[in-house]
C-alpha cells in the first residue's frame, strides 16, 4: 500500500498470484498463456481484488484512510533480484516508489477523476 501525505487516500500495488489468475482465466473461458494472462489484468480483475481487500478492511475495522481507493495489479513479484526487496525480504520503499511512480500517478488521477 502507498499513501501520500498530501492526498486523502491510499492506493495499492498488488502482485497477483499467477495460479489464481490462471484459475480465473479458465473459469471465464480465457486462454492461460502468459500474453493472455497479462491482458486479464483489466478493470474486472482489479475490481474483484479491490472489493476483496475492502471487504477484509471492513471486517477488520480499518478506518477509511486505511482502505485503498485504487490498485495497480502486476504479475511481476517483488524480489531481491529486481531490487525491490532487501536480502531480509523487506520492501525497499524508495526504490518501489520510483519503480511504480507512473502507476501511482495513474491511480491518483483515476481517483481524482471519479470525484468530479
Amino acid at each position: 500500500m502507498y499513501g501520500d501525505s498530501l492526498r486523502d487516500n491510499i492506493i495499492g500495488i498488488v502482485v497477483i498470484d499467477p495460479a489464481k489468475l490462471t484459475k480465473y482465466a479458465q473459469e471465464n473461458g480465457k486462454g492461460t498463456d502468459d500474453a493472455t494472462l497479462k491482458t486479464l489484468l483489466d478493470d474486472n480483475v482489479k475490481n474483484l481484488v479491490l472489493a476483496d481487500i475492502q471487504r477484509l478492511a471492513k471486517e477488520n475495522q480499518f478506518s477509511s484512510l486505511e482502505k485503498p481507493k485504487d490498485l495497480y495489479i502486476t504479475l511481476d513479484p517483488f524480489t531481491v533480484e529486481n531490487d525491490l526487496l532487501t536480502p531480509t525480504m523487506k520492501l525497499k520503499r524508495n526504490i518501489a516508489k520510483t519503480t511504480f511512480q507512473a502507476q501511482i500517478d495513474e491511480c491518483y488521477a483515476r481517483i481524482a477523476a471519479t470525484k468530479k
